[in-house]
């Protein structure tokens, strides 16, 4: 017995390592606004997140890297109070907000307060996606957009928005 113990966990370790998650192509690198297009008026790097500036932003702004509909996107948000904003997905909007202040309901739940960051992952397998909010499920299958051809974007709507740590990770 005293033999297998050793061989077992030497055989467990690989699958500890299998379980985390791998971090992905970074969008944002905390500097500058690289990569994003658009009319980036109003859009700006504060302490290392891309800060939008409501009343100075003129659009939505993308990302020129694309990615395909088996992927996982993970960011990082901090919403006003009442702000409403959105990430867009292959032209798609998923509406993002200071959710226990502006709804819906469903979501306020698993939501941190204006002010704080929020997590926000998208699991796509296919033309569907499972949403989580700070870890949470809170859509089963939400439908990618129509158009592959433009990267992930970040809406100008209402309130200043603070976006991070925004990830495209391929699945294999």
């Amino acid at each position: 017995m005293s033999r297998c113990f050793p061989s077992l966990v030497f055989m467990m370790i690989p699958a500890l390592f299998a379980t985390a998650a791998e971090p992905g192509d970074r969008l944002d690198n905390g500097k500058d606004l690289t990569g994003w297009k658009g009319k980036l008026d109003g859009w700006s790097i504060v302490d290392g997140a891309i800060h939008h500036d409501a009343k100075a932003a003129m659009e939505t702004i993308t990302h020129e890297k694309t990615h395909s509909a088996s992927c996982v996107i993970r960011l990082e948000f901090r919403a006003t109070e009442a702000g409403d904003s959105g990430i867009y997905i292959h032209g798609k909007q998923f509406q993002i907000r200071d959710y226990p202040k502006a709804g819906p309901d469903r979501y306020a739940r698993y939501a941190k307060p204006a002010g704080q960051w929020n997590t926000l992952e998208l699991d796509f397998t296919g033309s569907l996606a499972v949403v989580r909010l700070n870890g949470e499920v809170i859509e089963k299958s939400w439908k990618i957009g129509p158009d592959p051809k433009v990267g992930l974007g970040l809406q100008h709507e209402k309130g200043d928005f603070d976006f991070r740590n925004i990830t495209v990770r391929e699945k294999k």
